[in-house]
């Protein structure tokens, strides 16, 4: 076998080994009953948004606001740090996060979730503008402007 052969079937190799990647660490969140707090906190953005419940109360709380939903968002946002839970009172709220790629300075959401109540709050900025969106009480307020660091 010839260099450019082993080369090319290493690069082969890799490219399709990252490709299942992502995949392989996807958390199916299909239903949030029977969620665990370390299933919770290994998961991302990108896992919820992929369920339909979630992705409705988002739309709800962008909507609630007079605002569309970005279309990162939509997609599934770009970088997010693992999930949070957080506990306030006898309420589990999940804490999300997400960023537009190449612009999370500009372009960055927090998305407190109740699982079950499905109210959503989102706050963060949107092209440098600061933004609060859906169902807000001062708790939760205080939950995303703590993990935000906007006010």
């Amino acid at each position: 076998m010839t260099i450019f052969k082993t080369f090319a079937t290493a690069a082969l190799c890799a490219s399709a080994l990252l490709a299942v990647a992502p995949a392989a660490h996807a958390l199916d969140i299909s239903s949030f009953d029977g969620l665990t707090r370390k299933q919770i906190e290994s998961s991302y953005f990108f896992d919820w948004s992929r369920n339909s419940m979630f992705r409705s109360s988002l739309i709800k709380a962008f909507r609630s606001s007079n605002m569309t939903m970005p279309s990162w968002v939509r997609r599934g946002g770009g970088p997010s740090a693992p999930s949070q839970v957080i506990d306030s009172g006898s309420t589990h709220f999940v804490l999300l996060n997400t960023c537009k790629a190449h612009e999370c300075d500009e372009n960055n959401i927090y998305v407190l979730f109740d699982p079950m109540t499905k109210i959503t709050a989102i706050h963060g900025k949107l092209d440098k503008k600061t933004l609060w969106a859906g169902q807000t009480t001062p708790a939760m307020k205080q939950i995303l402007s703590s993990a935000s660091g906007l006010r």
